[in-house]
């Protein structure tokens, strides 16, 4: 082997070994410290397809034992992926109709749609028309809702039932009676609102807090939510039901289980598919979520892709357990 050939298999096997210590690390940190949270916003497919390619780069060189180990991480990334980010059948089996009343929610990021309010509401109006889309939803929170919920546009996928309203960057579509909207907070970076319903439908009443965070890639996701954590605490926020929102925080973070340590993601729970929200060109990152109480369970949920906007939208059917 020449001297070039051997310096060139030396770099591939660091490059390698460098990119999946980096992703385990991530993996198992997440955001704990702000200074290697980037390691946790490595997509797992994205470090199998570099450790694949890293492994075949070696497969003429004589490093047989080091062309193994990669494969080895390759299968430890392959089982992670398909174990924490996509989903073939969902966990829960319950049927959605056996056992009671449910709810269908959904959450979209319109990202402030501008121009692209028309062919967003086309889209969402499609979508709800489709077999996927059951006709609606029951309760449709959206993040920097813009235009998208004026009359000109909201028309055209909100049903004659629905009742649109908007709550600072927020808009809700709803045909559950809204008996509360409240502007929590809004510093011009993050945003809370909490919002209450009434018993519908044979649900009985309940309540979400809708959450909008920074994108700042240098904001500590950590502190983020915990300074979210301080200010509801501090203006008596009562527990909730439901959390949704843009978080700019991906599944699976430690921030997210000090900020809501008894909520659970519903696409834990329940979900299928790929479980990526953005960019919706190419989703890699789930960082828009649906947690729940312990007394709310999620039968299914989903990633929509609209074909339209930088976010996905997320779906959930959820049953809420009476709490009397």
């Amino acid at each position: 082997m020449t001297r070039r050939r051997t310096d060139w298999t030396i770099a591939i096997a660091l490059l390698g070994f460098v990119v999946a210590v980096a992703w385990s690390v991530g993996r198992v940190l997440t955001d704990r410290f702000a200074a290697i949270q980037y390691l946790h916003w490595i997509p797992t497919i994205a470090a199998l397809v570099f450790t694949v390619l890293c492994a075949l780069a070696l497969r003429r060189s004589t490093w047989t034992r080091c062309r193994r180990a990669l494969w080895t991480v390759a299968l430890v990334q392959v089982g992670v992926f398909l174990l924490q980010d996509y989903r073939v059948l969902p966990p829960s089996r319950v049927d959605a109709g056996a056992a009671g009343p449910v709810i269908r929610v959904a959450h979209f990021n319109a990202n402030w749609p501008g121009q692209k309010a028309q062919a967003l509401g086309a889209a969402l109006r499609d979508y709800f028309a489709s077999p996927r889309g059951e006709g609606s939803c029951d309760v449709f929170f959206v993040s920097e809702a813009g235009a998208l919920l004026s009359d000109q546009y909201a028309g055209s996928f909100c049903g004659p039932d629905t009742r649109g309203i908007g709550i600072g960057r927020f808009g809700i579509v709803s045909r559950v009676p809204i008996v509360e909207a409240t502007l929590v907070f809004d510093d011009l970076k993050s945003t809370a609102a909490l919002v209450r319903f009434a018993p519908w439908g044979g649900n009985p009443a309940w309540a979400a807090l809708l959450v909008d965070l920074p994108s700042d890639p240098s904001a500590s996701r950590r502190e983020t939510l915990l300074r979210l954590k301080e200010i509801l605490g501090a203006r008596s926020i009562p527990e909730v039901d439901v959390i949704v929102g843009d978080f700019n925080t991906t599944r699976g973070a430690a921030s997210l289980v000090a900020f809501a340590p008894t909520m659970r993601h519903a696409f834990t729970q329940a979900g299928i598919g790929l479980g990526a929200t953005f960019p919706r060109a190419l989703p890699l990152w789930h960082i828009d979520h649906i947690l729940l109480a312990p007394n709310t369970t999620a039968l299914r949920y989903a990633v929509v892709n609209l074909g339209v906007g930088k976010h996905c939208m997320q779906t959930a059917t959820i049953r809420i357990a009476r709490t009397e």
